[in-house]
């Protein structure tokens, strides 16, 4: 796969005419099918190179695989891509989030498009195939080194060297891609919860209808490594999902040995495996400068608690390759980039907020309390689901529900669980 041409070759970098994408996931791929359609719109001509080593029909992918309304208007509108209905695997019908006693239940609204749970591997493998179709060459080996300097851009992989104008990164969290372009940029990856994915097949390889009621069950969970868990039901199989700052398969053990937990699986459940991932909880230093950006969970540009990931990739994807096409590949034109994702980065210091109040809440009160008085407030029901469902950003939430009352709701019903030496008391499940 060595390209003939020598970095004294690479062209005006105003203008570029290859670019190098390392990642083939949903960022990666939407930046691919947006340079070439974008290019296609300016009557330009550019290569696209993207670098993918899994086998999406093989490798399985650590992530929830849930696609949040946005997605499919992202692809309509800028992609013209229509997902067929195959790999809408369930309806979500609602959410349920576990305190350690009570139960709440938030059917989803009308309002918008429904969520959709997907199998990610054929999620990523069809926005692949459309970008193979379109034009974009597509190199099944693994990036391990990287240099840029005033000429051009440089990556090693397995299958050889390839020289471009510019490089996007879109290799989420990957350490060896992350790590090679920190030493040669600014760029430092962005910090992370670590995650345990495993499933569970309920009924066989049939598809299973009403499979945990269509419902996705949320769990802050008082166990010291977990921030959160999570069971998503599938077309055949409910897949189970746990993150914190280090979680490891005892830790999986544990949050799937949770009463609440036992009672909505099979008692003859058999794990088939365990896979490590990990998203990241914030943005990533230098995560673009000359001939180089970062999209998607390689510059931390996701909600902080992992909603909307897929979204917020694509988005990101799209953006930079329209800035690639109309600003340029300079730091400076990379600026214009991040300040087009403003509404992801605006939003960041909300979520940490937000995410460290769950947190503390969680592990040192309970959420029993909380869920208790939802029931009784409106705003904070809609408030708890709009954060479960990831349908408007933190900083709307924020913004739309903090008011006197609530709070003061909140801080009663808080003091009416603990018990007589200020411990959390027992509550009743509905």
């Amino acid at each position: 796969m060595v390209d003939g041409n020598s970095k004294s070759e690479i062209r005006n970098p105003k203008s570029p005419e290859r670019v190098a994408i390392i990642g083939g996931g949903p960022g990666g791929t939407c930046a691919a099918l947006a340079l070439i359609r974008m290019a296609k719109e300016r009557s330009r001509a550019i290569e696209v190179i993207l670098f993918e080593p899994k086998d999406f029909g093989a490798h399985y992918n650590q992530c929830a695989g849930v696609l949040s309304p946005p997605v499919q208007g992202v692809l309509r509108r800028e992609l013209d891509l229509s997902l067929p209905p195959s790999l809408l695997q369930r309806k979500i019908g609602g959410y349920v989030l576990y305190g350690d006693h009570e139960i709440l239940d938030m059917p989803a609204q009308e309002e918008g498009e429904a969520t959709y749970a997907v199998r990610r591997v054929q999620f990523d493998r069809f926005l692949l195939e459309a970008a193979e179709k379109a034009g974009v060459r597509v190199e099944r080996s693994r990036v391990y080194d990287i240099e840029i300097d005033g000429r051009g851009v440089m990556l090693y992989s397995d299958g050889g060297s390839a020289e471009a104008d510019v490089v996007v990164g879109a290799f989420g969290l990957d350490r060896t891609v992350g790590e090679a372009l920190a030493r040669r940029t600014g760029y430092r990856m962005p910090p992370f919860l670590e995650t345990v994915v495993t499933k569970v097949h309920p009924g066989g390889l049939g598809r299973v209808p009403a499979l945990l009621e269509d419902r996705i069950h949320a769990f802050l969970p008082r166990l010291p490594a977990i921030e959160f868990g999570a069971l998503i039901p599938k077309g055949n199989h409910i897949t189970i999902i746990i993150a914190g700052r280090r979680v490891s398969v005892p830790d999986m053990q544990a949050f799937l040995a949770l009463p609440m937990v036992r009672r909505l699986l099979p008692a003859d459940r058999a794990v088939e495996h365990y896979f490590k991932g990990a998203f990241p909880i914030g943005p990533a230093r230098g995560p673009y400068g000359n001939r180089y950006v970062t999209i998607g969970d390689a510059a931390g540009l996701v909600r902080p608690f992992k909603g909307k990931g897929i979204t917020s990739a694509a988005l990101t994807g799209i953006r930079a390759a329209r800035t690639i096409l109309d600003t340029g590949i300079s730091e400076e034109a990379f600026g214009h980039y991040y300040a087009a994702c403003a509404d992801i980065t605006r939003d960041l210091w909300y979520g940490r907020a937000i995410r460290r109040l769950a947190r503390f809440t969680s592990k040192r009160l309970g959420l029993d309390a909380i869920l208790h008085q939802a029931r009784r407030d409106p705003t904070l029901f809609r408030a708890l689901y709009l954060c479960v469902s990831a349908q408007d950003t933190y900083r709307n939430i924020v913004r739309s529900s903090l008011r006197l009352g609530l709070v003061a709701g909140c801080l009663g019903s808080l003091l009416g669980h603990l018990g007589p030496r200020g411990r959390p008391g027992r509550t009743r499940t509905p």
